[in-house]
């Protein structure tokens, strides 16, 4: 059949499917955010048929826009309660699967295919001895989307027509992303709903489900604002380098008022870094103004009547310098972490399942006077437990993997910007150590197609 015909049969199909949907809502008598969620579903399916790419790049879009409902709204059928994250998580495989058989996708030609599918067998595996059945498989079906994600992306990517097109629509995509969530982030700050916690600061969280995780991806979304502004192609066009500067620094004003410390120390030292490739020849002089201006602040706040001035009561100088609650974050982490070592010596090389570290926490909790976080803050400690050394060993190769490849792309193409872009793909994964990084589903989208598009 052609193409012009499969097209035809696949909106005749889809018009069935939405007609099907409705008499389902109605049927049920689903509220309206579930309605929603079905409805979204049904339009993207088809596209996914029709057109793969651009769906994809729709599907980036709308992850990033409702990531708080994505992860915090169920559709309930009986016995089976999914979020829906989940049932795109499931989607995304199907699809990714038929498009792999239809194109013939050799997968062990795309880098870091092998260190990938080593860690998902491995991670498969723990669904034998897991102690959380149901967790372990919905993580699973998280990490083979961000594989699957990537090597889509990938095989498009490198294989289309016009490779400029679709690289410029991927940065496009990209962009757009971010409209909805800077748009609740300023509805936030300006009404002060963000997420007030025992610190008593308006962290804001845009449309993410907590501050942390939308500090991380706007982290990420400012290097590649950073290396869109920097890239030489784009001195020509003048608007288009104010537009991206007015974007970086509404991304860092509201990056600041996520109040996520391990954020702030990323775009810091992502700053440092981009002055050395860029700015190698005025960086002594930069960091003689920044200590100039440090020394007459100083001044200032020392020898005048700004001495007597509580300088907490400012929220950013409050989350630096102290803690509201009883013991500091760094505290607090070593504690848990401390605490959690019991489950190392126990299953040393295998772990006790994917996911299950929240499991073995709240039991830990309920049974003892230990307090919070449930969950670890620190990727790799989290794997340890859950996958035991193995496990640890083979993520970590799956990340020296990635560093590699961007890196020797870099020595291909002589592109700084790469080279920034690794520093940039390295800074989040090295805040995995104090965070949970690997958890975030709108986060690993972005940064394995962000990937995918470096390799090319």
């Amino acid at each position: 059949m052609s193409n012009e015909l499969n097209k035809k049969i696949i909106i005749i199909l889809e018009a069935i499917l939405f007609v099907v949907s409705m008499f389902f809502i109605s049927f049920f008598n689903l509220n309206i955010s579930t309605s929603l969620a079905i409805i979204i579903l049904v339009i993207l399916a088809p596209l996914f048929l029709i057109y793969p790419y651009y769906s994809l790049l729709l599907l980036l879009i709308v992850r990033n826009s409702t990531d708080l409902y994505a992860e915090n709204m169920f559709l309930d059928f009986y016995f089976v309660s999914l979020n829906f994250s989940s049932i795109l998580g499931i989607i995304i495989i199907l699809w990714a699967i038929y498009v792999i058989f239809k194109e013939k996708i050799n997968i062990f030609r795309i880098p870091l295919s092998v260190p990938w599918i080593l860690f998902l067998l491995y991670s498969s595996t723990s669904l034998i001895y897991t102690i959380d059945f149901n967790s372990s498989l919905k993580f699973l079906t998280k990490l083979f989307d961000f594989y699957l994600l990537y090597i889509i992306f990938y095989n498009y990517l490198k294989n289309a027509e016009n490779k400029y097109k679709f690289r410029k629509y991927f940065i496009l995509a990209v962009l757009l992303s971010f409209i909805v969530p800077i748009i609740f982030g300023f509805y936030q700050f300006i009404f002060h709903t963000g997420y007030i916690g025992p610190e008593g600061l308006n962290r804001l969280f845009g449309t993410f489900t907590h501050p942390n995780i939308f500090s991380f991806t706007l982290l990420l979304f400012l290097f590649i604002l950073v290396i869109l502004y920097t890239k030489d192609y784009r001195k020509k066009d003048k608007k288009e380098k104010k537009l991206i500067f007015c974007l970086i620094i509404i991304t860092l004003f509201l990056l600041i008022n996520t109040f996520t410390r391990s954020a702030w120390i990323g775009a810091i030292l992502f700053i440092f870094l981009w002055l050395i490739l860029y700015k190698k020849n005025k960086i002594f002089r930069i960091i003689y103004y920044i200590c100039a201006f440090s020394f007459l602040i100083f001044l200032i706040i020392n020898y005048t009547t700004l001495k007597y001035y509580n300088f907490n009561n400012i929220d950013f100088i409050r989350r630096i310098t102290t803690s509201d609650t009883s013991v500091s974050s760094s505290e607090w982490r070593f504690n848990s972490w401390k605490q959690m070592s019991i489950y190392v010596s126990q299953s040393p090389f295998i772990g006790f399942g994917l996911d299950t570290y929240r499991t073995l926490r709240e039991k830990q909790i309920y049974s003892t006077i230990y307090e919070d976080p449930y969950y670890a803050h620190n990727d790799y400690y989290q794997i340890l437990i859950e996958l035991g050394i193995i496990g640890l060993i083979l993520y970590c190769n799956l990340l020296v993997q990635t560093f590699y490849q961007i890196y020797k792309k870099y020595l291909q193409k002589k592109d700084k910007a790469i080279l920034l872009s690794l520093f940039g793909v390295i800074i989040i994964f090295s805040i995995g150590l104090v965070d949970n990084i690997l958890m975030s589903t709108s986060l690993q989208w972005l940064i394995w197609s962000y990937i995918a598009f470096l390799l090319i």
